[in-house]
């Protein structure tokens, strides 16, 4: 009865020190690749994964994501469909994105980036004013949607939502394809923020076509995945007009590779995969309660469904 800790892009000394603590020294609590006994694991932790690392136990009973996106399991053929796979929803993840959403709507608001460029200059300039108001429209409503839209609401700003479901939040007007079509919904904001999650449903769907139906001088956060933005289309929507800034903390491939146009490109923000990251003991904690919830028979938290990929 162990746990393995399959995480390739940082270190997890912190997780598997709270997992030991948590459970007790009867749970080994083991480190990729240093696994002595695969055959002993009944749960395994998994983020950026190599494929196909999950046949190596045979007598695997749940997958958890280290995060709260679970695409990297989904897509991976060799994982048994009869596993239960989990995730992880917690408030530090979920006040990291919210920040980060704020951090880039109050920076586009204020021009805050032709601020830092007339400063460089040396320069005294007021810098034009962002058509008002902004009409933030939230692609997305789920726990991290809906908590970015009612602190954008807080803050006074007009803001609306687009989800799958129909959503019930305090003050914000929010649609769904059975409603309003997207196309018809995005000709009445300027700035969308792009939350949802990846699905089969969602891959590519930031293309041109859906750009170009927000007014000319839009604006576009995108902390969703990657691979809902069709890149090439951005940076024509760029060059048309469509979208005058777009901060983008995901990508298609990550890192970014260096000879990448965006790179080169002013209307675009890059940060790097960090608008939401994983709180180590947060984790621990809702690992550690899944883990006995297994053993015992009961529900677990943040199950995912595999048909809606979330």
């Amino acid at each position: 009865m162990a746990i393995a800790l399959i995480i390739t892009d940082r270190a997890v000394t912190v997780l598997q020190q709270q997992l030991i603590e948590a459970l007790g020294q009867q749970v080994p609590v083991w480190s990729y690749p240093n696994i002595p006994q695969p055959e002993v694991v009944k749960m395994v932790i998994l983020w950026k994964h190599p494929k196909g690392v999950l046949n190596q136990f045979p007598n695997l009973k749940l997958i958890s994501s280290f995060g709260a996106g679970v695409e990297h399991i989904l897509t991976d053929d060799s994982i048994s469909k009869n596993i239960p796979v989990t995730r992880i929803v917690d408030d530090s993840l979920s006040r990291s994105m919210r920040n980060y959403v704020l951090m880039a709507v109050l920076n586009i608001q204020r021009q805050f980036r032709q601020l830092q460029k007339n400063q460089a200059l040396g320069k005294w300039e007021k810098p034009a004013v962002v058509e008002l108001p902004l009409r933030i429209g939230i692609l997305g409503l789920g726990a991290l949607g809906g908590r970015i839209a009612s602190d954008l609401l807080t803050l006074g700003f007009e803001v609306s939502g687009y989800s799958r479901s129909p959503k019930n939040i305090k003050g914000l007007t929010s649609f769904t394809s059975d409603s309003k079509p997207l196309h018809d919904y995005l000709t009445q904001i300027n700035l969308l923020v792009n939350i949802l999650p990846r699905t089969p449903a969602t891959e590519g769907m930031l293309n041109l076509d859906i750009l170009s139906k927000m007014p000319k001088g839009s604006f576009l956060v995108n902390v969703g995945r990657g691979s809902q933005l069709v890149e090439a289309d951005l940076l024509k929507a760029i060059q048309l007009g469509y979208i005058q800034e777009a901060w983008l903390d995901v990508f298609s491939q990550e890192p970014l590779p260096i000879d990448h146009p965006f790179w080169e490109t002013e209307q675009i923000v890059i940060t790097p995969h960090i608008a939401s990251v994983t709180d180590q003991a947060e984790a621990a904690r809702i690992i550690g309660d899944n883990y006995r919830r297994m053993e015992t028979g009961q529900d677990l938290l943040f199950e995912v469904d595999r048909e809606k990929g979330y």
